[in-house]
């Protein structure tokens, strides 16, 4: 049997019998470099477990590859006569296909037509139900309607037909004319400066008397040496009617005549005020009155 030196002799160099003819000898004593070379090169020998497993790994992609191939081989030759009978024969074959085909589609049509007219049925179903619920918020309304204590009408009172009171056709007038506000026309006023020589339109002109002074001519003298002027003037003639225009005639007083002076007027009732068509005072000073 071989000693351990001798199984390693094929792996180690020479230096390593050089060493073990040194160490024979009894004086021999080594020294640290020869150990560590020793050591490095023991290191470097392969072992058995590694050389086994490295066999082992090597055959198993074989054999992997291997059982591919006979799995392959025999699908294939389990499939090629089928396959060239389906397509050799053809319609014989074909037939219990296209019957299973026809018959799997003919069951989801049913199904989805069951599914479809299930939907059907409870779409009808929810608008029922909300048709009930309707009818009976009303009905709920309508009890309660019923419920509330109701008022009793009022009595109705007899109206008494009244005339139909129509509208006087007012002048035209009454819709264009001039407006004088002037506080010195008033029958309480003294003076004596005041004339309507070119107060007025020589062809006449509209005028409406406002204002604290007086809205409306007198129909009386009302004496001298007032409204502003020595002799007054004032309206000698019958007042028209409401909605009316009448003719008349404007009177001066001075001193003891009443109408010392006089020209002619027209006078338009526009039912709440009057407008007076006046020309210029025959002389001065001569002037129109207010009350």
């Amino acid at each position: 049997m071989p000693t351990s030196t001798q199984a390693v002799a094929p792996y180690a160099p020479r230096v390593y019998q050089g060493l073990a003819e040194e160490t024979n000898d009894v004086s021999y004593t080594p020294n640290q470099t020869t150990v560590r070379e020793v050591q490095w090169n023991m290191a470097d020998l392969p072992s058995a477990s590694s050389s086994e497993s490295a066999t082992t790994t090597s055959w198993k992609p074989l054999i992997i590859v291997l059982t591919a191939v006979i799995l392959v081989a025999a699908i294939a030759a389990v499939a090629t006569p089928f396959l060239i009978a389906y397509f050799k024969t053809g319609s014989e074959l074909k037939k219990p296909i296209i019957i299973f085909s026809n018959s799997i589609s003919k069951a989801i049509v049913q199904l989805m037509q069951k599914s479809f007219k299930g939907q059907q049925k409870r779409a009808h179903a929810c608008i029922l139900l909300q048709h009930q619920q309707q009818v009976q918020q009303l009905l709920l309304q309508q009890q309660r309607r019923q419920q509330q204590p109701q008022r009793r009408p009022l009595p109705l009172r007899r109206l008494r037909p009244q005339p139909l009171r129509v509208p006087a056709n007012l002048p035209a007038a009454c819709s264009s004319y001039t407006t004088i506000s002037d506080s010195t026309r008033s029958v309480s006023y003294s003076g004596s400066s005041g004339c309507d020589s070119s107060s007025f339109s020589s062809s006449g002109m509209w005028v409406r008397f406002t204002g604290s002074g007086g809205t409306t001519i007198p129909t009386y003298a009302p004496g001298t040496s007032v409204c502003g002027t020595s002799a007054t003037g004032w309206y000698a003639s019958t007042v028209p009617s409401s909605g009316a225009t009448a003719s008349g005639t404007l009177c001066y007083q001075w001193t003891s005549s009443t109408c010392q002076w006089s020209s002619s007027v027209q006078v338009a009732n526009c039912n709440t005020y009057y407008v007076y068509l006046l020309y210029p005072s025959p002389t001065c000073n001569l002037r129109v009155c207010t009350v």
